[in-house]
């Protein structure tokens, strides 16, 4: 059997991202079940992938079994296990370096800061399996706040309060520990997000609130780079020259600026659709990853 075990299913997208991942491996026929603490099911995004007790899982399995993880701490008492392994790699923290150099470890990757990471590390190649957001945050024509402004206060919180001070003409909507659906209904209302997160591995709310039409100004971050375009599908700045950023942004005279940015921030995020990840899977499946799993 296959299992894809999880820390816990509190609102990271590390948790999101491996339940979606699971979900598309069951699509393709693939025997899967999440392992959870005490098999406990997310609430705040909706998924209909089986759940099992994380600790029962780790008791009971074998060399028989297939065990995805994305988190490094996890990777002692799963490897005690005697199961095989497959790392599905979230980011690029050297916490993860061990697990890249066991030779005996299945290594995916979501994007391609992380596979260039795993080839330095190791000499070795992933097999890039993709990620994507959910379609709820796709915009819809819902009317924009063009005064209106996110941000995520759980990391980066003194940047954007610095902002908040310096651009004050903006209304700022913190979103908090917030369901998937209620956060992308905020998103598809505001003008404009602050992606704050300082050393942000991919930032999938950045990512997200592209989809829902915001002009995005956000801190260098390192895999999202491939999506985050200074000047072409979002702003970026470093913490201190954000407020200047976003203040000549959200200036009259740069209409034209902000609806090019926001066409092309949603345009952009079109190519993390849900659909596409699936037809990457897919191709990656075809060509020998479905070897790494247990069928039956």
């Amino acid at each position: 059997m296959n299992y894809y075990v999880l820390p816990g299913i509190g609102v990271y997208g590390g948790i999101k991202v491996g339940f979606q991942f699971a979900r598309l491996l069951g699509e393709m026929g693939l025997p899967v079940a999440v392992a959870t603490p005490r098999g406990m099911a997310p609430r705040w995004f909706g998924s209909d992938q089986p759940v099992v007790s994380r600790e029962e899982i780790i008791a009971k399995v074998n060399g028989n079994d297939t065990l995805i993880f994305s988190l490094p701490h996890d990777y002692p008492v799963l490897k005690a296990t005697g199961a095989r392994l497959v790392f599905h790699c979230q980011g690029t923290d050297p916490l993860i370096d061990p697990v890249l150099r066991d030779k005996d470890v299945i290594l995916l990757t979501c994007w391609s800061q992380a596979a260039r990471y795993v080839n330095a590390v190791t000499g070795r190649e992933s097999i890039e399996v993709g990620i994507s957001i959910s379609d709820v945050f796709f915009y819809d024509g819902t009317p924009k706040e063009e005064r209106q402004a996110a941000y995520m206060p759980r990391r980066g919180e003194a940047i954007a309060e610095a902002t908040m001070e310096r651009v004050a003409h903006l209304r700022y909507l913190p979103i908090r520990e917030s369901d998937e659906a209620s956060c992308a209904a905020i998103l598809k209302r505001c003008g404009y997000f602050l992606a704050t997160a300082e050393a942000e591995w991919f930032g999938l709310p950045a990512l997200e609130a592209m989809a829902a039409g915001c002009v995005v100004v956000s801190v260098p971050v390192l895999g999202g780079m491939e999506y985050l375009m200074d000047g072409d599908t979002a702003r970026i700045a470093a913490p201190v020259e954000l407020p200047t950023v976003l203040a000549g942004l959200s200036a009259d005279d740069a209409r034209g600026i902000r609806a090019m940015l926001r066409d092309k921030g949603v345009a952009m995020a079109g190519r993390y659709r849900i659909a596409a990840q699936r037809a990457k899977l897919r191709d990656a499946m075809q060509a020998g990853l479905r070897n790494v799993f247990s069928w039956n």
